[in-house]
């Protein structure tokens, strides 16, 4: 069973990598991703380091699960929702994991919800942990 979880090194997304992965036994493969914004006509600086962010968000990952199939990837992208259902399709994924922020009212209208995304667009089931 290969199962993604997005991962942004937030307390929700923290909290859905150890919960998600503790449910799976021995044999899953967990793909942990996390997704840099494409910053059009930014300093090459600016792209530098939310890669090197990304990647210390995944070493993070990787010390909290501490499983033997664990693959970690970082994307481009302006949509994470999008780029998330594109890795989980191209690798054939069984399942997408993430947290909750919680927003709600306004703020979920204006700022929308990855997790909202994932599960009005994904092909295969979200696990949603709040």
């Amino acid at each position: 069973m290969k199962i993604v979880f997005a991962y942004d090194g937030s307390d929700h997304a923290k909290k859905a990598l150890v919960f998600g992965s503790g449910l799976l036994g021995e044999n899953a493969e967990i793909h942990v991703v996390t997704v840099v914004r494409e910053v059009p006509r930014e300093p090459e600086s600016v792209i530098i380091e939310s890669e090197e962010r990304a990647r210390k968000l995944l070493q993070e990952a990787r010390d909290t699960v501490k499983a033997k199939q664990v693959v970690t990837k970082y994307l481009v992208s302006n949509s994470v929702a999008d780029a998330l259902i594109d890795y989980c399709r191209q690798i054939g994924c069984d399942m997408i994991v993430t947290g909750s922020r919680g927003l709600s009212g306004i703020k979920k209208a204006i700022l929308g919800s990855v997790s909202s995304e994932l599960v009005a667009k994904s092909p295969v089931p979200v696990l949603v942990v709040k």
